[in-house]
């Protein structure tokens, strides 16, 4: 489907094309736009801050020469508009962690060509000596694009367009969980280093079925099928008993578990009809906690819950479905056990996954932050 836009200082038409299999740029200088969207100017995020693209060129099926949004759309219309910008193309799984790590420039634009958790590794990773303001947009070719999808960005094309006609500027708030020592990255049921805490998260914190699923459809075979992964995943989830102990409590509040769902998100959607949260805005400093308790001997119960969620989000009405704002003045404390078993102790942070250490019992804080970390302000373009 084509895309076509004006830009009226240089009078200048340009039509961004998305194929099948691949990208295609056109040009053409002409006195009458043969277009609604037009462009008188753009935005100072673009023209008065450094431009930073970093291009997470393994999120959602990967990249192909013919499918390479960056080489076949962006750069050519960013060297037509004279925007100048520096390109990072992740090499491996420790670029974007190495390029936040040394990150100095005190007031800049940074897109993501990702999903989600490029975005939470680059501000996890950020320089504490250094400190400044970023603006951060999202164009989404991830498999999870709950960040891009808050802000109204369903098609990697359309979000482009919309970028140059972004002006505003909004706090990105930061939410924090305090990990147990010896939490560490789990890929592909592998662990790997140990992850600091507290870590910050934008959109999701999950355990029990929902982060399952996503751990489970983290293989290369799986991740062919893009978001189609999730469902097979749960569908494998599906086969045992989705139990996993542990009392919650938030504030003084106790809500005892064993529960077979357990989700804190700022976000509306996880899919574009997946309505986890309809009450989520990305824009206010709050969470909610979606939770369901193990219904021992119904195997129908999650999937009869998840249709709620594609039915526009009438699960929050379900009278088993645990639905509760978490605002900054609220603590959260999710205390597990028996979870000594790897499948019981495994976390979702925006789409990475977390191994908590092979403890019967474990505990983790959950708060409400700002927009800032360490001497960083971060903020939403839009």
């Amino acid at each position: 489907m084509p895309h076509r836009l004006y830009f009226e200082p240089r009078k200048l038409e340009i039509e961004l094309i998305e194929g099948d299999t691949s990208y295609q740029y056109k040009e053409k200088t002409v006195d009458k736009p043969d277009t609604t969207t037009i462009i008188k100017s753009l935005p100072s995020s673009l023209t008065e801050k450094e431009v930073y693209i970093i291009d997470s060129i393994n999120s959602g099926i990967g990249r192909s020469d013919k499918r390479n949004i960056y080489t076949h759309i962006i750069e050519p219309l960013f060297r037509s508009l004279d925007i100048k910008h520096e390109h990072l193309k992740t090499e491996n799984a420790k670029s974007i962690s190495e390029f936040a790590s040394s990150f100095r420039n005190h007031d800049a634009t940074v897109i993501f060509l990702s999903g989600d958790t490029s975005i939470t590794e680059f501000i996890n990773a950020l320089n504490s000596s250094e400190g400044g303001s970023i603006s951060i947009y999202p164009i989404p070719v991830g498999t999870g694009n709950s960040f891009a999808l808050s802000l109204g960005l369903t098609d990697p094309v359309k979000s482009i367009v919309q970028l140059l006609q972004a002006d505003k500027e909004s706090p990105l708030y930061l939410f924090s969980a305090k990990l147990p020592t010896g939490t560490r990255y789990l890929v592909q049921d592998e662990l790997q280093e140990e992850v600091t805490s507290p870590t910050n998260f934008i959109v999701v914190f999950s355990w029990a079925f929902h982060a399952s699923l996503v751990a489970d459809s983290d293989t290369q075979e799986l991740r062919k099928h893009g978001i189609e992964r999730f469902k097979i995943a749960a569908q494998h989830n599906l086969s045992r008993e989705q139990k996993y102990e542990a009392d919650l409590l938030i504030n003084d509040e106790l809500i005892k578990g064993p529960f077979a769902y357990w989700v804190l998100t700022p976000s509306r959607k996880f899919e574009p009809t997946f309505d986890i949260s309809p009450k989520g805005n990305i824009f206010e400093d709050n969470l909610y906690l979606i939770a369901f308790r193990t219904k021992p001997g119904d195997d129908r119960y999650i999937m009869d819950i998840m249709k709620q969620v594609y039915d526009g989000g009438s699960h929050i009405d379900n009278p088993d479905v645990i639905y509760r704002e978490i605002t900054a003045k609220d603590k959260v404390v999710l205390n597990l056990k028996h979870s000594k078993e790897l499948l019981k102790r495994r976390f979702c942070v925006d789409g990475s996954i977390i191994a908590l250490p092979a403890l019967e019992e474990s505990s983790i804080t959950i708060q409400v932050k700002d927009n800032t970390i360490d001497k960083w302000q971060l903020y939403i373009l839009h």
